[in-house]
């Protein structure tokens, strides 16, 4: 696994590096623009909230960013910009896996899957608590990557959760806020293995020991840890629902329940159909330590189970692989654009400027909590969250070495700062994806969502206030 991921994150690492140096047309190395590189992302989120199309927003952004770059002349380099990230081994990569998983999703719609598991589900799960916490535990057990986790869980709990009128909001609160928590905090996950990496190339502690430094830092992941809790307790009611979501929730009490579907659907639906295929691409996940390779492995399995069941010809097959793919085109849109518009922020020097404006002046024991929140600020606004990662990792831990700050406590509050971003940023891949599988707009889940995970923000940075004051 170990050496797939270390060609694996040179890409990355190298795509990263060349998106972070700044040039002119000209060629000559560019300036920082201050407190207006902030400019593009700021009309993202204006944008967003007045016309609800994220994918236009963020296109939006990157043309504002464009212009402020290089005046009138801005359609070549923003264009330049648009191929870069559309040529990069990382994009093919995200292209393949999202294509996929779509393509899966559609297999087991078809099979009979998902509708199988579904009904499994309502029988074991009676009422809105029960089907709300199986949602978050089946979240917690396909724990190996983040898009595999959203994506099951949604699609697999989605008419679950209609039944019981919790509104879909919510299911992707969970979904989403489920799967990057649990990602993160699991090792041999696609999270931890990239988390490991970053904290042995910038000298937290050496390759070798770098699982065993992992998890020593667990305890100290309070934002995934916090998150997994706040979903949990908003689920069981232990914790109301406040704000937009409870507003979602007083939408749905007057909706019908949904009828348990015609003797014949539900003859022909095997859970099965969906839970061996999502196994396998699991452990293959974890043997291989490419989730690309599970995707492939599961296409393949899911010919051999459905065929002989005369579940669809081999004609229809393809058709449906086809169809999946294609149903993730607008998904593949945003996170595009969103990669798009974290190349322009760079040109805008708009990291660099946010980081050095926070490390003026901090005292050592105010820094964990200070690099959380900016770390957090800075993966929601570039909508690319392992990115900002390996751009802070370098940046801060020599700070944190430089003032005395504890190096392990700041290395755990970037990461969990990672995780925050990827709930927070309603364009990011994550949210987008829960977006999909819940059928609703990335704005909806941005209204309702938010407003829950400011708790375990809000407790998080308390934590790291409170850990930094006391190492």
């Amino acid at each position: 696994m170990g050496r797939f991921y270390t060609k694996r994150l040179t890409s990355i690492t190298i795509f990263l590096y060349d998106s972070e140096k700044r040039y002119t047309k000209e060629g000559e190395p560019m300036d920082g623009y201050g407190l207006a590189s902030l400019l593009p992302v700021a009309v993202v989120i204006a944008l967003v909230l007045i016309t609800r199309r994220t994918a236009l927003s963020l296109l939006a952004g990157t043309v504002v960013g464009a212009v402020m770059l290089y005046g009138a002349g801005f359609a070549k380099p923003w264009l330049d910009v648009v191929y870069g990230v559309m040529g990069s081994d990382l994009w093919i990569w995200l292209v393949l896996v999202c294509g996929f998983f779509g393509s899966l999703v559609a297999l087991f719609e078809a099979s009979g899957g998902i509708q199988g598991f579904t009904y499994l589900a309502e029988k074991l799960c009676k009422g809105a608590k029960r089907t709300l916490f199986a949602t978050w535990l089946l979240g917690i057990v396909v724990f190996v990557d983040d898009w595999l986790s959203i994506l099951s869980v949604g699609n697999a709990m989605r008419r679950a959760t209609d039944r019981y009128r919790i509104p879909r909001e919510m299911l992707a609160y969970v979904s989403n806020a489920t799967a990057s928590s649990i990602c993160v905090i699991v090792p041999t996950s696609t999270w931890g293995v990239f988390m490991i990496s970053q904290l042995a190339a910038t000298g937290v502690c050496n390759p070798e020991e770098g699982i065993g430094t992992f998890v020593g830092l667990l305890p100290l992941l309070f934002y995934p840890l916090l998150a997994l809790l706040c979903v949990l307790l908003f689920s069981l009611g232990i914790i109301p629902v406040f704000g937009p979501m409870k507003q979602a929730y007083r939408r749905t009490e007057n909706c019908e329940l949904q009828a348990d579907g015609t003797e014949h659907e539900q003859k022909n639906a095997r859970a099965a159909n969906f839970l061996l295929p999502v196994v396998l691409v699991t452990a293959i996940t974890i043997a291989t330590g490419e989730i690309l390779y599970g995707a492939l492995a599961c296409l393949v399995f899911c010919a051999v189970l459905y065929l002989p069941q005369r579940k669809m010809t081999p004609g229809q097959f393809l058709d449906k692989v086809r169809s999946g793919f294609q149903d993730m085109i607008g998904v593949l849109f945003i996170v595009t654009s969103a990669f798009i518009l974290r190349d322009i922020n760079n040109l805008l020097g708009m990291p660099d400027y946010v980081i050095g404006a926070a490390k003026a002046s901090i005292a050592p024991w105010l820094l964990p909590a200070t690099v959380f929140l900016l770390v957090t600020a800075l993966a929601v606004a570039a909508g690319n969250f392992w990115g900002i990662c390996a751009i802070s990792f370098p940046v801060i831990i020599p700070i944190a070495q430089a003032i005395g700050a504890d190096v392990g406590l700041t290395a755990a509050a970037i990461i969990s700062a990672t995780a925050a971003g990827s709930h927070l940023c309603f364009f990011g891949a994550e949210a987008t994806l829960a977006c999909s599988a819940a059928q609703i707009e990335a704005v909806n889940y941005a209204r309702t969502s938010l407003p829950l995970l400011v708790l375990p923000v809000v407790g998080t940075t308390v934590l790291y206030l409170v850990s930094g004051w006391m190492i």
